[in-house]
């Protein structure tokens, strides 16, 4: 027994001992067996039912719903993408989706459960939102059964949600005005002197002093942190925005940009490389079922065949982000080979508002 979940055995041999008080004293012995038979059938059936069998209750369900509700903070063309193919597969689901930012998201989903309406049936999320989401109970437990390969750092250990891409966010610089051999090589290298005031960052940097915190403990981060500021940082916002800048030479480094970027840029033929850290700083983006779907079929089917090879090759084709699924390679997973990937916990979250204040007390005052 492991997991909090009973072994089929377990549940017969509950069952025989239970036989004692269902059966009357007496009873031919055919009545007992044939309650036995009956009960470990309905015992061991799940854990017997096969894949081709799973997805065909499932898609019989989704038949008679008829509809996919998503709820994404995500890029409206790559989820276009992802829900063509998998239209393809299942042509009776039409998906309708909802585009919005996290804490929208998170503000509708909650609001709407406050008046008892349940209008989503999966929705993307901020790792932020997760543990607030868990605990008011709006999130399904779930077995996702094609992610047993997966790193479990991709997915929650109860099964409330999974990653659908990793952000992994690197310190990057203009090739043009950094040469190779003063290019910094590590963490440490970016406290030289001789980067002051040659280093951007975004102005909000709460959940990047996390992932921080959650590679290396608080204490080591905030001494980090303060030697860093001696640097005098340049600040600006996006991601996006930023990597421009570092492209066109406003600055000579920027300490956290989307890897994925960096290289699209880089098979433009920009001046820009990026810094191997050790370890690679990332944060999951998460994907959950709701626990009061108006399509719970269609919910499954869809995270099904999301978490398959197929759908994590189709959303890595559409974004070209890194996804938990290892059985896909691609030229982010490549440059990534043999490098070590610090995750953002979801629990860690709960510390946010401590983050930022230490952000804010060390790079605003």
């Amino acid at each position: 027994m492991s997991g909090g979940k009973l072994s089929p055995k377990f549940l017969t041999a509950s069952v025989l001992v239970s036989i004692t008080y269902l059966v009357r004293p007496g009873a031919p012995p055919v009545v007992a067996a044939s309650l036995v038979s009956s009960l470990q059938v309905a015992a061991v059936a799940p854990s017997q039912e096969s894949e081709r069998q799973r997805e065909a209750r499932l898609v019989e369900g989704a038949k008679k719903e008829g509809k996919l509700m998503f709820w994404t903070g995500g890029t409206a063309k790559d989820w276009q993408y992802v829900f063509s193919k998998f239209r393809q597969k299942y042509m009776f689901l039409t998906t309708d989706y909802w585009r919005a930012t996290d804490a929208d998201l998170y503000q509708k989903i909650t609001t709407e459960a406050r008046a008892g309406q349940y209008n989503v049936d999966v929705s993307g999320a901020d790792v932020e939102y997760l543990q607030q989401l868990k605990n008011a109970g709006l999130m399904k437990k779930y077995n996702w059964p094609n992610t047993a390969g997966w790193s479990p750092q991709y997915k929650d250990r109860e099964g409330y949600w999974i990653a659908h891409h990793v952000l992994c966010l690197v310190p990057a610089y203009n090739t043009n005005l950094v040469s190779a051999a003063e290019a910094p090589k590590s963490w440490d290298d970016l406290l030289d002197p001789k980067w002051n005031k040659a280093i951007s960052m975004d102005k909000d940097g709460g959940d990047w002093v996390l992932m921080l915190w959650s590679a290396w403990g608080k204490e080591k981060t905030v001494k980090y942190l303060k030697q860093l500021a001696r640097n005098n940082l340049v600040f600006g916002e996006g991601a996006g925005a930023r990597t421009q800048m570092l492209a066109a030479g406003a600055v000579k480094i920027d300490v956290r940009l989307n890897l994925h970027q960096i290289l699209e840029y880089q098979k433009k033929n920009a001046p820009l490389d990026w810094v191997r850290t050790d370890p690679i700083l990332s944060r999951p983006g998460p994907l959950f079922i709701a626990q009061h779907a108006p399509h719970p079929n269609a919910a499954a089917l869809f995270g099904d065949w999301f978490s398959s090879l197929e759908g994590q090759q189709t959303y890595y084709e559409a974004s070209g982000k890194l996804v938990p699924d290892p059985k896909v390679k691609s030229h982010l997973s490549e440059a990534l080979k043999g490098l070590k990937i610090s995750v953002l916990p979801a629990e860690l979250t709960v510390r946010g508002n401590e983050a930022g204040a230490i952000w804010r007390d060390i790079f605003w005052k």
